[in-house]
């Protein structure tokens, strides 16, 4: 018999003694912190999670998996989705539960979405368009790259050292423009051919959250052609721009017996 699709609903109070069962059944066979009552509640109230924040996948009435999600905003007004627990039975449910949370996410204006996800043979797949930073550490995926290059752009140090420079962003097939002013980054998206600019970078995704996110030098990135830089002879401007567009990297307490 063909096993039926989850669904995905949002948690109840009365689905506290299922998912401890959830655990327990997914969990046996794995070294892991003890997850009981007082830890699943401790996680409901976590900064950022409320009621609506919490998912469940189900199928015939069985609850088969679970993400918890905290919206924060970060320095530089950068809104972050952390999946800070996440556990699933099986690809579907694991399926099922990131494209609710993607969803969600995007509803609740988030530019960029981190998550550790469980062990499985299909996480690679499931998570293919996500950028990977170590095997079941940390993987992101990028929902607003205009407001993602506004909080990054918006420094004190950025704005007051590289203040009159206009920058050209092409991020996959992406196009941003950045205007930098002397008290303020005007952002906008371009359509079709880029307008002339002081500076015009191209990357893929993968390579610039590696970059923002610290795994990657962009000296390094510029010098093995996975970032290319046009429109100047002198590229040194914009690859120090690069090195102070920095992200800190979410600590995932929760999920630290998965690493």
């Amino acid at each position: 018999m063909a096993q039926s699709s989850p669904s995905v609903r949002n948690y109840q109070r009365n689905d506290l003694q299922n998912l401890i069962g959830l655990y327990s059944r997914s969990l046996a066979n794995s070294t892991h912190f003890v997850r009981n009552q007082g830890f699943v509640k401790y996680f409901m109230q976590y900064q950022g999670v409320n009621e609506g924040s919490v998912f469940v996948a189900e199928t015939n009435g069985e609850i088969i998996g679970l993400a918890i999600v905290s919206i924060t905003v970060e320095i530089g007004g950068l809104k972050q989705g952390k999946i800070i627990e996440f556990l699933a039975r099986d690809s579907l449910s694991m399926r099922a539960l990131i494209r609710v949370v993607i969803n969600f996410c995007k509803g609740k204006d988030v530019d960029l979405i981190v998550v550790v996800p469980p062990a499985s043979l299909e996480v690679d797949d499931i998570f293919k368009d996500w950028i990977k930073f170590e095997t079941n550490v940390m993987m992101t995926k990028i929902l607003s790259l205009p407001s993602l290059l506004q909080a990054l752009l918006s420094s004190e140090k950025i704005i007051t050292t590289c203040a009159g420079t206009s920058v050209v962003f092409q991020i996959g097939r992406e196009l941003v423009e950045a205007k930098i002013g002397p008290k303020k980054v005007d952002i906008s998206q371009i359509k079709g051919e880029p307008r002339r600019a002081k500076m015009f970078m191209s990357s893929s995704p993968q390579t610039f959250l590696k970059i923002i996110f610290g795994q990657l030098n962009p000296y390094v990135a510029y010098l093995t052609g996975r970032i290319r830089i046009h429109n100047v002879k002198n590229t040194r401007p914009m690859l120090k721009l690069l090195c102070m567009m920095q992200l800190t990297a979410p600590f995932y307490t929760g999920l630290a017996d998965r690493l």
